[in-house]
């Protein structure tokens, strides 16, 4: 498995989408071998073996610069860093019995592809978002041509949602033959759904992107804001668009009813969850969206937009037009006004959520690989 990230170091879906697939294909029996450019420390799980920058490759030494992977020195040239993460993929020795080389998304396609040449397996390629989505339709040239290679390369491609498997087949050209859906997932918790009728929290958790519609939450929190005295906005997450973010709620008039908490951690997170009366997942695209899957497992009353991918899977979510600031408003005005419709929602969310999980996807994804292998004619 090529990927980028691995918890506990992780930024986003792409993260935990790789802990918990492999952690119920080991489980289902396989072997996996995690091709990533951090050195860890990695989140243990039996069968899975790490390998990253500095075993020993055949051929001439190729430099890489790890510290920068690992996100501490952002000075290096990001995609020198990245050519050098292939080529160190391409070229990796003693993996062992190989059956499948499965890829996600567009870090490690030139390699993935290569080493899947060179040991004469086929590649599968998991999307879990597109360029033309992160970049809102001004696509970096550079990773827009290592998301084709990827594609075309792969035997199968696994798309996170029926919106992004139309687009890898109208903007990409994928066969539609070789292009399976398969969702994100979440697993149970011992946590309950604990919403007290007099605590009003509005929260969103995700990257601060432009793709994620934050802009949206706070205009729709200036027009809730005067209604309910007592409401606080809590923003956890960190990214580019954050200075401009404060900057808006203060223009807003809301600076004192918005909190921005930056990164959180796995406990943290629960926590918020816990003690929220509504989340909001108001992306202008959203290829899934697991942390709006994370608070309907936690009970909470959800409003995400109908562009994200877990819109596909819920009927127990309010879902609004990503543009449409007075229906945010409106339907997070209507979550805190009735405490009945907040537990209906609540429970609803929660057992769509965890009706099924990483098991099923892992069963899923075992599928795509033995299609294949038969189609390569590998033996079962």
């Amino acid at each position: 498995m090529v990927g980028w990230e691995f918890p506990p170091k992780h930024t986003g879906g792409l993260g935990v989408h790789s802990y918990e697939l492999v952690k119920e294909l080991t489980k289902l029996g396989h072997r996996v071998s995690f091709l990533t450019p951090f050195t860890g420390p990695f989140t243990p799980v039996p069968g899975v073996t790490f390998r990253f920058p500095g075993d020993a490759v055949p051929g001439p030494a190729v430099e890489y610069p790890p510290a920068y992977w690992a996100g501490e020195t952002p000075d290096s040239p990001f995609e020198n860093s990245i050519d050098g993460y292939n080529a160190w993929v391409e070229r990796l020795a003693t993996l062992g019995p190989v059956d499948v080389v499965h890829v996600h998304d567009w870090f490690g396609t030139y390699g993935g592809a290569a080493l899947a040449r060179r040991l004469g397996r086929p590649m599968v390629m998991t999307v879990h978002s597109t360029e033309y989505d992160r970049s809102l339709g001004h696509p970096w040239d550079h990773i827009l041509q290592r998301e084709l290679a990827g594609i075309r390369a792969a035997s199968r491609v696994i798309a996170v949602s029926r919106h992004l498997r139309q687009q890898l087949i109208d903007r990409y050209g994928a066969d539609p033959r070789r292009v399976r859906v398969i969702y994100n997932a979440v697993r149970p918790t011992e946590r309950l759904e604990r919403i007290d009728p007099t605590k009003r929290v509005v929260l969103y958790v995700g990257r601060l992107a432009a793709m994620k519609g934050v802009d949206t939450f706070l205009r729709a929190a200036a027009r809730v804001v005067p209604v309910f005295s007592d409401v606080l906005f809590v923003i956890a997450g960190e990214g580019p668009e954050y200075p401009r973010l404060v900057q808006l709620a203060a223009n807003l008039g809301i600076g004192d009813r918005v909190m921005f908490l930056g990164k959180v951690t796995e406990e943290e997170r629960e926590l918020l969850l816990e003690g929220s009366s509504v989340f909001v997942l108001p992306s202008v695209v959203e290829p899934f969206g697991i942390a709006a899957l994370e608070a309907m497992a936690a009970g909470v009353p959800t409003i995400v937009s109908k562009t994200s991918g877990v819109a596909e899977i819920s009927t127990g979510t309010f879902r609004v037009d990503f543009w449409d600031v007075e229906e945010f408003a409106s339907r997070i005005a209507e979550l805190l006004e009735y405490p009945t419709l907040r537990r209906a929602m609540g429970e609803q969310g929660r057992w769509e959520a965890l009706r099924e999980g990483w098991p099923e996807r892992a069963r899923e994804t075992v599928t795509v690989y033995l299609d294949a292998m038969r189609e390569a004619g590998l033996p079962i």
